[in-house]
Order: C-alpha cells, then structure tokens, then sequence
C-alpha cells in the first residue's frame, strides 16, 4: 500500500566506476554520463584512494519514518541502488565501514561528498571516503576518537596540558593502513571535560606534559598504576555516539 513502511535490502550490481572522490557540495543531482535516472551510484575510498569492500550504504528517505535502502560495496568500492516508484520525494544517503583492530571492533561514519538530497526523477552520485580524523559535515563533531583527562589530586589548569603521542613499537600504521606518525595535542574544555580531541584511530603511546613537566597517567578503567607514559587503544567509555571512540585518564603528578 501507498502509506506503509518500507524497507529494502538491495544487491550489489556492478556500474561503471565513479573515480572522483574530492569532496565538492556542489555537485548536480540531474543524469550525467554513465548514470540513469533514479539510480543512485558512487564509490567508496580510503585515504589513499583505494576501493573499500563492504562498506554499507544506506538510502533514507527524509519524510518517512523507518523507510530504507540498504546495499554495500564490491571488490572495487563501488555500489548502485535503483529507487523505488513508491513513496515519492527525496532521499540522502550515508556510508558507514566496520573494521577489527588492536581487539576492539570499530564502526567508523565515511565523509560524503555530497550531502544533499535527491529523487527518483533524477540520478545521484554519492561518493564516500574512509577518514580518520577532521570536521564532520556541518561542523557535528570530528571523525577521530579522543582521550579524556580526570584531574587526581593535582590543581593545574588542564588546558595548559599537552599530550605527546608516538606510534606503539610494531604498529607502524593506523587502522586505515596509512603511516603512523607522532604528533601532539593541546587539552581543551569541551563542555565541562578536559579532551584531546580528534585523534586518528590507531594505536599509541601517550605522555602528558605540563610546561617543562612531565605528568602521571592512570588508565581510569584499569587496576592500574601512574605511570608517565600508557598505551592508547580507543574503546567506548561514557555515554558515546554510535561511531565515537576515546580513553579515560587520570592525571596526576
């Protein structure tokens, strides 16, 4: 019937491949070369432009409630959906890619790029790709994980804290594949919580300074001692997004 719930789960059927991957706002939504009307097509990457298998795409319609397409990509990162006749109107779409690493499974949001909506009147191209770290569309948070600083018996300003982070011996690269490198983060205040923010899934060794000093670490989920450096493995702790990530500290002197 016209006004029931729908749901889909659409296999893959493989198109021409779609090699633009930069992210641009602006791309049209009427047919171009090699798409066909009410057909939505695009690839998915990772940051070295390879094809990611097995990311799941999903098409939403914008009115109604709970009413899906489901699809994921093939061996070359590419997917194709046909939108239904019924219900009319538009819809967006989104690609999440889950990955298993350092004993922990991680469900990571691919940036778009192209955000906007689209109808079976016209073809879609919605390209994806798999990024670690940056500004989620419409400035919602960031794409990497964080870490989360408990004062334990100090009063220092925790913003003045900085956070050292090496790659840990042997993982030469993050859970991307791409080359693990160190770098530093500043503490802020977000909202009453003292985080480093945005940090690029992989796994590390952290150590706190605090001007010239060198602060203790206490991993708050462990039975664990204060140390000045610790091993970073990003897991859920707290209330967290579906696809939010960090670890908790204390720190101390």
């Amino acid at each position: 019937m016209r006004y029931q719930t729908f749901n889909w789960l659409l296999s893959i059927i493989c198109s021409t491949i779609v090699t633009s991957c930069g992210k641009d706002h602006t791309l049209p939504d009427t047919p171009v070369p090699g798409t066909k009307n009410g057909v939505v097509t695009g690839m998915i990457t990772d940051a070295k432009n390879l094809p990611v298998k097995d990311a799941l795409i999903t098409i939403e319609h914008t009115v109604w409630y709970n009413c899906y397409l489901f699809t994921s990509s093939n061996n070359e990162g590419k997917y194709e959906v046909s939108l239904p006749n019924e219900p009319a109107g538009d819809w967006t779409a989104k690609a999440q890619f889950t990955k298993t690493a350092y004993g922990q499974t991680y469900q990571f949001d691919l940036e778009p790029d192209n955000t906007g909506a689209f109808s079976k009147a016209t073809a879609a191209v919605r390209n994806f790709r798999w990024k670690l770290s940056g500004q989620r569309p419409g400035g919602t948070g960031y794409y990497g994980a964080h870490v989360d600083l408990y004062p334990l018996g100090i009063d220092l300003d925790m913003t003045k804290i900085k956070l050292l982070f090496t790659p840990y011996p042997g993982e030469t690269n993050l859970i991307d594949g791409t080359v693990a490198t160190a770098f530093e983060r500043q503490v802020e205040n977000i909202a009453g919580t003292f985080m480093a923010k945005d940090i690029p899934i992989g796994k590390y060794t952290v150590k706190a300074f605090y001007n010239d000093k060198t602060l203790l670490l206490n991993n708050r989920h462990l039975e664990d001692n204060n140390e000045e450096a610790k091993t970073v493995i990003f897991n859920k702790n707290g209330y967290l997004g579906e696809t939010e990530y960090n670890i908790e500290f204390y720190v101390t002197e």
